[in-house]
């Protein structure tokens, strides 16, 4: 809420998703959640609908090229509140654009949120060269409408070693180590490792 560059380092199911979701229902502009799995944009999409927010919309490749426009379009003008999409979508120049001119409908961003932040290093077993300089991207087309300042990004991801960490940090703009949020303690009940010697 005090739109700073936060990264979330929690468990899965420990409620990442909320973290943006509650923020942005309670601030006036547009989020953009980049996702690097189509399966994970479909469900946060349906889980928000679920939860009778039907002011989102994701766009992939699942979408004829048509539909994928229509959205872009909805979305640009601020018919959805939530749209997520993948990083590759931040290199293509008429989504670029489309995001650019958000301002020109009275619109402007509060949050971009780099879901599986850890994509972001090459360090990171999950890295998408389509994640570099996505936070750079963020901070260029998507405006925040506030005398000139940033977007508020924020790193969600529930693994990163201390390498990866800093590349996310560099990343989303992280100012203060304060703003790394993660559990006090690392240590899950619920799962229980055995190891068979042959």
């Amino acid at each position: 809420m005090e739109k700073k560059n936060p990264i979330a380092l929690l468990p899965t199911g420990a409620g990442k998703s909320l973290t943006y979701q509650i923020a942005s229902l309670l601030q006036a502009g547009l989020t953009i959640v980049v996702d690097p799995i189509k399966a994970l944009m479909k469900d946060q999409d349906e889980n928000l609908k679920l939860a009778s927010i039907d002011g989102t919309v994701y766009i992939n490749s699942s979408f004829s090229a048509a539909k994928k426009k229509e959205n872009i379009k909805r979305y640009s003008e601020g018919e959805f509140l939530f749209v997520f999409v993948s990083p590759e979508r931040f290199v293509i120049e008429d989504f670029r654009n489309s995001i650019a001119s958000i301002p020109n409908f009275n619109r402007n961003f509060s949050y971009c949120v780099i879901d599986e932040a850890h994509c972001v290093s090459e360090w990171g077993h999950d890295f998408r060269t389509a994640y570099l300089k996505l936070g750079d991207n963020s901070r260029k087309f998507c405006f925040s409408g506030h005398n000139g300042e940033n977007i508020s990004t924020l790193g969600l991801t529930g693994t990163a070693s201390f390498d990866v960490l800093s590349d996310v940090q560099r990343e989303v703009g992280l100012q203060n180590d304060s703003d790394i949020i993660r559990p006090e303690k690392l240590e899950r009940k619920e799962l229980k490792f055995k190891i068979n010697w042959h």
